[in-house]
């Protein structure tokens, strides 16, 4: 079945190729300016070529991010370590750097709330 689509689209193909000389000359001429201007594009276009690949690699990070936490998921069956993921999840510059240390000045009695109020009794 795939060759006889493959033969039905070739000769599709070529029946739309023109017989005409001249006009096979100027298909020709037209597809290799149409390649050179292709191939030359980022020279042309340098700030949608630099945009182009910023997005580019933010797509390979996300695919990277989701083949991996598929991978995880299937090898875990769902089951999720904390700490693991915590350390999976978190950027490589974020992952060596110790926790920074506490700068309140706040003592425990500070933090005890001055009031609270009285507990209301409903009669049952």
């Amino acid at each position: 079945m795939f060759l006889i689509r493959v033969g039905f689209w070739v000769g599709l193909a070529v029946l739309l190729l023109p017989t005409d000389e001249r006009q096979q000359a100027r298909l020709y001429s037209t597809a290799v300016t149409t390649v050179e201007r292709v191939t030359t594009f980022c020279d042309r276009n340098a700030q949608a070529c630099a945009a182009g690949a910023e997005l580019w690699a933010i797509f390979v990070k996300k695919a990277e991010f989701g083949a991996r936490m598929a991978i995880d998921l299937v090898s875990t069956s769902g089951r999720q370590d904390e700490d693991a993921a915590s350390l999976r999840t978190q950027p490589a510059s974020v992952k060596g750097k110790p926790a920074p240390a506490a700068r309140g000045t706040l003592t425990p009695a500070d933090l005890t709330p001055a009031w609270r109020g009285q507990v209301q009794r409903t009669g049952l």
